[in-house]
């Protein structure tokens, strides 16, 4: 059976926006402000955010209901399953389907580690037009496309050797430019955004903002809350010029990668986010329910349609 995780109660919300008003108030006697238009304002805010958050709570009731294993979950949606690999799949098939039908293409970008190997429950699907697909990639080392570290080596293994992707379209680093770590960063950077634009508009759209519009996103989280390689309260997190960045300094081994920016990941038109296992529950549990927005955890600063496939084990830390 699946269930079906909503947002924070109204009364949760309420209070929490009651205590910032409260200190919005204080502050503004300490400057010398107008109580009454501070105050004002923290309630219409507050008044705002219990709206949304109502707003929010209907539509994931309403989208996703019943035994959603191996069923179709709506976009921006949290849906608690037994199989997240065999949802990921059909969610994966249904959204390849509904883009080549809209737009003749389908642009999908991934991030690497376990959830490329989910992803490969979409090899069980006869009818998915492969030959359609643009796959891109969050972030990526910069490091050759044979070493273990590499998110296209990955996925390679887990899912395209077996399946009828041109190779033409496997968006991959330019790994001439990456045969050492050090000092590879800023050029594949370059590269891989160059090599974006040059797909525009047809393969892949472009917003009113300039920003790349991407069909959808396969998002995996780390223990610490990142994601693609943008790292707790990193610079990068409030980098909003640049498509691809580069970065030196990664806290996980190899230190050089390139990720998608903040911005690009947001501008997608889904984004999906798979969490299977105990090791994902509490990360899972302070995003959904902490939601804290100072850069702490990246995975929070996700918004617009942001789907959740969350299996047993995973959601075992979240409010009932």
């Amino acid at each position: 059976m699946s269930m079906i995780v909503g947002a924070p109660s109204d009364v949760v919300i309420e209070r929490r926006a009651s205590r910032i008003a409260h200190r919005a108030s204080r502050a503004s006697v300490f400057m010398g402000v107008s109580l009454t238009t501070t105050t004002r304002a923290a309630a219409a805010a507050a008044t705002t955010r219990v709206a949304t958050t109502r707003r929010l709570r209907t539509m994931v009731m309403r989208r996703a209901g019943g035994d959603a294993d191996g069923a179709v979950v709506a976009p921006g949606t949290r849906t608690v399953v037994n199989d997240a690999s065999k949802t990921m799949g059909a969610l994966v098939r249904a959204r390849s389907a509904e883009a080549i039908a809209s737009r003749g293409v389908f642009s999908i970008a991934l991030a690497g580690g376990s959830l490329v190997k989910a992803l490969a429950s979409v090899k069980d699907y006869a009818d998915v037009d492969f030959t359609k697909w643009r796959v891109f990639w969050v972030d990526e080392r910069c490091v050759p496309h044979d070493d273990d570290e590499s998110n296209y080596g990955g996925a390679m293994k887990a899912l395209f050797n077996d399946v009828n992707v041109p190779k033409s379209q496997l968006y991959a680093i330019d790994e001439t430019l990456c045969e050492t770590n050090a000092g590879a960063a800023a050029g594949c950077a370059k590269a891989y955004e160059d090599a974006l634009k040059a797909l525009t508009p047809d393969v892949i759209g472009v917003n009113d903002q300039g920003l790349p519009v991407f069909d959808l996103l396969l998002l995996g989280f780390g223990p610490d809350g990142h994601i693609c390689s943008l790292f707790p309260n990193h610079e990068l997190l409030s980098v909003t010029e640049g498509w691809i960045l580069p970065i030196t300094d990664s806290p996980k081994p190899p230190p050089e990668r390139i990720t998608f920016s903040l911005p690009v990941v947001n501008a997608a038109r889904e984004k999906v986010f798979v969490a299977s296992g105990e090791g994902k529950a509490e990360m899972t549990a302070i995003i959904l329910e902490q939601a804290p927005l100072d850069g702490s955890i990246p995975a929070a600063l996700v918004t617009g349609d942001v789907t959740w496939i969350i299996d047993q084990a995973g959601a075992s830390r979240l409010e009932k």
